[in-house]
């Protein structure tokens, strides 16, 4: 029985591959990342910058983006199979070209479980989309 398939551990195992996202920006262990981030990454960040694989990786090696501060709130997963979307609310300070920056953005991130081979299955991250949001604002309930 493929338990990776049920909408529960679906769910849950896209939520730990995204905490394991934000352990890695923060400790700058960028092999665990790459390992994280799929080949056909679609980043677009909150600035409307976007990325795929390489050049995010390129810019994070570089310690021309690092993530200072990485916060999550109101984390919410849907869909089920191989495929998980994570919505919520994403708080972070980070240096861009050595400029210290507050980020409050929504965002949206997709991960897909891969098969490779006789190996587990892992879960990595197809595409992220950040929206800005003032940095005054407030999480409010859902509707």
């Amino acid at each position: 029985m493929n338990t990776a398939a049920t909408p529960s551990n679906a769910f849950q195992g896209a939520l730990s591959a995204e905490e394991a996202r934000r352990q890695a920006l923060l400790r700058d262990d960028w092999l665990s990342l790459d390992s994280l981030l799929s080949d056909d990454l679609v980043y677009v960040h909150s600035t409307t910058a976007k990325d795929n694989k390489v050049s995010l990786m390129a810019k994070l090696t570089s310690g021309e983006l690092q993530y200072l501060r990485v916060d999550f709130e109101d984390l919410d997963a849907h869909g089920a199979g191989n495929c998980v979307v994570i919505t919520g609310q994403l708080s972070a300070e980070i240096s861009k070209q050595g400029q210290s920056k507050q980020i409050r953005s929504l965002f949206m991130t997709v991960w897909r479980l891969v098969y490779t081979g006789s190996a587990e299955p892992k879960w990595q991250l197809s595409a992220h989309q950040g929206t800005p949001l003032p940095l005054s604002t407030v999480t409010t309930a859902r509707t």
